[in-house]
């Protein structure tokens, strides 16, 4: 437990350290929203679709190749558990469209994000779940080109509650809490897929932070994430060589909620292209459960 208020300090520094409120263009969703708790052992389908809008691009790509700007971006996460949190299938699809085609082409996608894997979530302590998991990312233009960045990555992380393992904390925060996950990953096997933003260098390692502050019934919520990559062409392959930073304000009323994102994605061991944009994007939750497992009929008093 002597790492709990390391975890809270680091989660307050990355908050203060981004450069406004936002949530990553993190392709891969986390499964199940990334929350702590739940042992049901059975089958279920639940998840999101989301649409975005860019407020302010003047630099993040449409396409894997770096050309274009992005405007809209239309996306679906999937968990499919077949045996509950311990064994599911997470599935995300993701398009990006480009601001600088002309008329009604702006709606269409320009890059298509396909990502597929398999997790199993378990109880670490009060308040901590551990997440592993492997899955497979191929990013391609559709409407261009052939450029492409594919990989396997495997990965480990650590969920976390404060409200969980502090209860006094939840009422103090009007029903809210300090949540997040630190994440370890190994791009196993990538023949393509870049480790800095210019497309420079093939990624080895991934570092990551996300971190959660809500308040009132978690309906309003800041946001921050933090991802290095590592380069496996480097000198060093443990020293980061991009940084990516998102800050985010969260708005939820079940089953919407609303994200207004800021995100920097730039390289930390030499010069080279920044991908910056501002953001919003509108979700929808869902969640099957009850269709899958419709709830039995009370038999009548004799």
């Amino acid at each position: 437990m002597r790492l709990f208020p390391w975890i809270i300090c680091a989660s307050g520094l990355l908050t203060c350290l981004a450069p406004a409120p936002a949530h990553a263009l993190d392709k891969q969703g986390s499964a199940h929203g990334g929350q702590v708790g739940g042992d049901a052992k059975e089958l279920n389908v639940s998840g999101s679709a989301m649409l975005g809008a860019s407020l302010y691009n003047p630099t993040y790509a449409a396409r894997p190749d770096n050309t274009g700007r992005a405007l809209f971006r239309y996306a679906l996460h999937l968990d499919i558990d077949l045996l509950g949190r311990y064994l599911s299938i997470p599935i995300d699809v993701n398009m990006f469209t480009d601001r600088e085609r002309h008329g009604a082409a702006v709606f269409a996608p320009s890059e298509l994000d396909l990502i597929a894997g398999l997790t199993s979530t378990h109880s670490l302590a009060r308040g901590f779940d551990g997440e592993l998991g492997a899955r497979v990312e191929t990013d391609r233009a559709v409407d261009r080109g052939n450029y492409s960045q594919t990989y396997v990555d495997a990965r480990a992380r650590v969920l976390y509650s404060a409200a969980a393992l502090a209860p006094h904390l939840g009422p103090s925060l009007a029903d809210g809490d300090v949540s997040g996950y630190l994440t370890l990953g190994w791009f196993a096997v990538n023949p393509t897929y870049a480790a800095r933003p210019d497309n420079s260098g093939r990624a080895l390692l991934r570092y990551a932070l996300h971190s959660e502050l809500s308040v009132w019934k978690r309906r309003l919520a800041l946001g921050a994430d933090g991802t290095f990559f590592t380069d496996k062409q480097a000198s060093s392959v443990l020293r980061p060589s991009e940084l990516d930073l998102t800050g985010e304000l969260i708005g939820r009323y079940e089953p919407f909620e609303v994200h207004l994102a800021y995100e920097r994605d730039m390289p930390i061991d030499r010069g080279g292209l920044v991908q910056s944009l501002l953001y919003v994007v509108v979700a929808y939750g869902f969640d099957f459960h009850d269709r899958i497992h419709p709830p039995k009929a009370e038999l009548p008093h004799q």
